[in-house]
């Protein structure tokens, strides 16, 4: 069986599409993975190619409404692309992981009559992936709670791929990696696979209020991205906090597994990650692509499993009250914590790899 797997460079669309194309190349199947440009898609390639050697790195697409023409013309070199492929390797399957690089991909698929599949891994569908749902054979959901806006559309809910070492147990010798104490507790600062300033910004400004005894026994773990990293440890650094900061870390198991409460963003990898864990969060939404990443954050805070604070009213003042309110009690970070498990989808990628191999039998079996 042969898989074309098409996905956006950042963290939330590629990390599942490597799991699954990892799982599939395991079942014996032949997967490729397009993935768009992107600061650390290549970092994230890391360590799993070696399971299948196949992937292909492709231009964005712009979204800027002032981009609209290079939009389409990259839009068409795709669909050219993608039947030249076609040509070359018949593929039996076609599966979209969001981003509007997998549109025309997955167009050309279906002028073949090539069997297709979504993945969505937030709770409020993308927009690339709503503009193909009509036209696609199958598709998958990370979460029950996108499902009504689907009706009469042939949904399965598989939950959300999850690289394996994410939710091993902190050693000592992990400790030691980051120069931590077990007995203070860590707090995990998160952008995204791409940084995100507001939440250093925020982060930054916070330092200086922080107690005589705050400052001694917090530590921080922070992935600035690559643009703030600088000026991050250097805040760190002035405020006597004790602090590893990165732009980028491509082993998160390290760092999931001796936080005691994250705080960042709200993608869907991030949240599945959370939820592996079992890591209480204090989410700051991003605030634009759809506002998606409201409908995650409000997720997790409805079940329980971590606090919301809207980018718009976050201020050092109220993130660092959510911040002493957590570590400061262990029992209620423990409680939290279950609930953020609440939301872990178990082995998704089993369950979605399963999904692409029974739809691309069934098209060989029955073609259209």
């Amino acid at each position: 069986m042969k898989a074309l797997l098409v996905a956006d460079g950042s963290g939330g669309h590629l990390s599942p599409a490597l799991e699954v194309a990892a799982y599939l190349a395991r079942e014996g199947a032949v997967p490729q993975v397009w993935y768009a440009q992107r600061p650390h898609a290549r970092a994230m390639l890391a360590g799993v190619c070696d399971a299948w050697p196949s992937s292909v790195e492709i231009a964005p697409i712009p979204v800027a409404p002032s981009r609209l023409i290079g939009r389409l013309w990259q839009c068409g070199q795709l669909w050219h692309k993608a039947h030249r492929w076609f040509d070359a390797c018949d593929p039996d399957v076609v599966v979209g992981f969001g981003g509007w690089v997998s549109a025309p991909v997955l167009a050309a698929a279906k002028s073949r009559r090539i069997a297709c599949l979504l993945h969505e891994q937030n709770v409020v569908m993308g927009r690339a992936n709503r503009w193909l749902a009509p036209w696609v054979d199958r598709i998958t959901l990370s979460f029950p709670e996108t499902q009504p806006g689907l009706a009469g559309r042939p949904t399965i809910i598989t939950g959300l791929p999850i690289r394996g070492s994410i939710g091993h147990l902190a050693s000592a010798a992990t400790r030691e990696r980051f120069g931590f104490d077990a007995q203070r507790p860590t707090v995990l600062v998160l952008g995204g696979s791409q940084g995100a300033s507001a939440i250093n910004r925020l982060m930054m400004a916070a330092l200086p209020l922080l107690s005589p005894r705050e400052r001694s026994t917090w530590q921080v773990i922070h992935l600035a991205g690559a643009a703030d990293a600088p000026d991050v440890e250097a805040a760190y650094h002035d405020a006597q906090v004790s602090a590893w900061v990165a732009p980028f870390l491509s082993d998160m198991a390290a760092a999931y597994a001796v936080a005691d409460l994250a705080i960042g963003r709200a993608g869907a990898c991030t949240i599945g990650e959370l939820a592996r864990c079992g890591t209480p969060a204090i989410l700051i939404p991003y605030p634009y692509a759809g506002r998606h990443q409201r409908a995650n954050a409000a997720l997790v805070e409805t079940v329980g499993g971590g606090l919301m604070i809207e980018q718009a009213e976050a201020t050092p003042e109220r993130l660092l009250a959510a911040a002493r309110r957590l570590l400061s009690d262990e029992r209620l970070r423990a409680v939290m914590g279950g609930h953020m498990r609440s939301l872990d989808s178990g082995d998704a990628t089993q369950r979605l790899g399963s999904a692409i191999l029974d739809l691309a039998d069934r098209r060989t079996k029955h073609p259209s």
